[in-house]
């Protein structure tokens, strides 16, 4: 008897050790509680840049949605790679993310040696914002419409002088895919961005300027510039009279170049928390608010899914494989 009691209160002394020992530490956060603290989002570019006022807009309007704040950290250099690589390397918490923009990830990949990412480092959490290539003349120009430059161009071959961002950029790779599809051959000047290349097409120093649609608006909402052809699949309300590339010239042309901007994770972050990051993001994007004041940026709002963003980055892929030595063409 004398054992039994010495062992039962034993028991009650050791329960309650492990219920004050519960009691006094902090409870391990289940995936329902995430986040539980501010999430960091890399952007490696500078400040100022497409993916930087993206990013910040979001964190703006997330934190109802997410529960915490959205911290934008700009690691800037080599084209994006060093943030890039930072992010494939980052602990896989859920508390690091970064901002995407194909095809210039996968180009880097592509197109240079020993590069410390992998695509499939990452998890994609969704794409935000797409930003195809356009073609713009100086208002003034003799080039009224698309065809007028390819019929000039085929008369014409390497007389036409087309500046852009590059070289081996998104935007030289969007133009060159349309000049192999329509039979043309230009002579493409790159420049260190699409501000200089605008600024070159306005100052009539060559015929054309191949650009991202943002950061042709202004010039195109200010009458300085006149866009002749969209290289997307569907028109955008901004510039509704502006034909998309299939309609221009009866021919198909990818949107290799296009801008698709988002958000992606490490790899091994829990599914839990990805589609966590998924609904908040998501839920920004349908904020009349945020649609306002992006629309007031000139940013075209696209939102894609995990899956989609995936499925995206496979095809976009595909394609610079499949275009990507008409870099090295003279």
């Amino acid at each position: 008897m004398n054992g039994q009691k010495k062992f039962f209160g034993a028991l009650l002394v050791l329960v309650a050790f492990v219920a004050l020992f519960a009691a006094v530490m902090p409870a391990k956060a289940s995936a329902a509680d995430y986040p539980t603290k501010p999430i960091v989002a890399i952007v490696p570019f500078s400040p100022g840049g497409g993916n930087d006022v993206l990013l910040r807009l979001v964190a703006k309007y997330i934190t109802p949605f997410l529960g915490e704040t959205l911290i934008v950290e700009n690691k800037p250099g080599a084209g994006g790679q060093i943030g890039w690589t930072a992010l494939s390397k980052a602990r896989p918490d859920g508390y690091t993310i970064g901002a995407t923009t194909l095809p210039s990830m996968i180009l880097i990949k592509s197109l240079r040696e020993n590069v410390p990412f992998d695509l499939d480092d990452f998890q994609y959490i969704c794409n935000f914002q797409v930003d195809p290539i356009i073609w713009v003349v100086e208002k003034e120009s003799q080039f009224k419409t698309a065809q007028d430059i390819v019929d000039y161009a085929k008369s014409n071959p390497k007389k036409l002088n087309v500046a852009g961002d590059g070289p081996e950029s998104n935007v030289q790779l969007q133009h060159l895919v349309a000049a192999k599809l329509l039979g043309i051959s230009t002579n493409f000047i790159s420049y260190s961005g699409s501000g200089p290349a605008l600024t070159a097409v306005l100052g009539k120093k060559v015929d054309l300027a191949a650009a991202t649609l943002s950061s042709a608006m202004p010039h195109i909402e200010g009458g300085r510039l006149r866009p002749l052809v969209l290289f997307y699949s569907a028109k955008m309300d901004v510039i509704p009279d502006t034909p998309i590339a299939e309609e221009a010239f009866g021919v198909s042309i990818p949107s290799i170049g296009m801008a698709a901007r988002g958000v992606a994770a490490p790899k091994d972050v829990k599914a839990e928390q990805i589609a966590v990051l998924e609904k908040a993001f998501k839920a920004v994007a349908e904020s009349p608010e945020f649609l306002e004041q992006a629309k007031s940026l000139g940013l075209v709002i696209r939102f894609m899914d995990s899956k989609e963003s995936t499925a995206l980055v496979k095809e976009m892929t595909t394609l610079v494989e499949k275009y990507k030595s008409l870099f090295g063409e003279k």
